[in-house]
């Protein structure tokens, strides 16, 4: 919780900083993110957004960006905005199932963006509201390339637990 403290008081000085950070972050929490090229492009209270390039690490047989590194962007774009809006420490989030609609190659680096509408926040925040709640949401998750085309949809969908 400090540490999302931080990384917003940063934000109001240096938006750029302060996604770095958390790129940072992410890459030492989960160190699959690191060989991906994960980066952090913003992160605030109703969007997050991060991208993968295409590389020798994330490139599949065919060219394009591997399967999963696409889902795997995805779901840490997802996780970040969970952690923004419940903080890890006072929250347990898990992904319970997963569902991806693919709708084009990923021939470049992807960019995955989750911009839920505030009932998703709101059904959440609802089902816990004492210790030891628990709350299941499905998260909405989009998947475009680096020229936005739309590459894939995804839906999480997360458990998130009070302590």
């Amino acid at each position: 919780m400090l540490a999302l403290d931080l990384v917003e008081r940063l934000r109001q000085v240096s938006p750029s900083a302060a996604n770095a950070l958390l790129t940072v972050a992410v890459k030492n929490i989960i160190p699959l993110s690191a060989v991906m090229g994960f980066k952090v492009e913003d992160a605030s209270d109703t969007r997050t957004r991060a991208s993968v390039p295409l590389r020798r690490r994330t490139r599949n047989h065919v060219g394009g960006v591997y399967l999963g590194a696409q889902v795997t962007v995805m779901e840490l774009t997802m996780g970040l905005w969970l952690f923004r809006r419940f903080p890890p420490g006072r929250y347990n989030a898990l992904v319970d199932q997963l569902e991806v609609s693919f709708h084009a190659k990923a021939k470049g680096g992807v960019r995955a963006i989750c911009e839920p509408p505030e009932d998703v926040f709101r059904s959440l925040d609802a089902g816990l509201r004492q210790p030891g709640d628990k709350a299941r949401q499905w998260v909405p998750v989009r998947l475009e390339d680096f020229e936005g085309k739309h590459i894939a949809d995804a839906r999480f969908l997360a458990v998130l637990k009070r302590y």
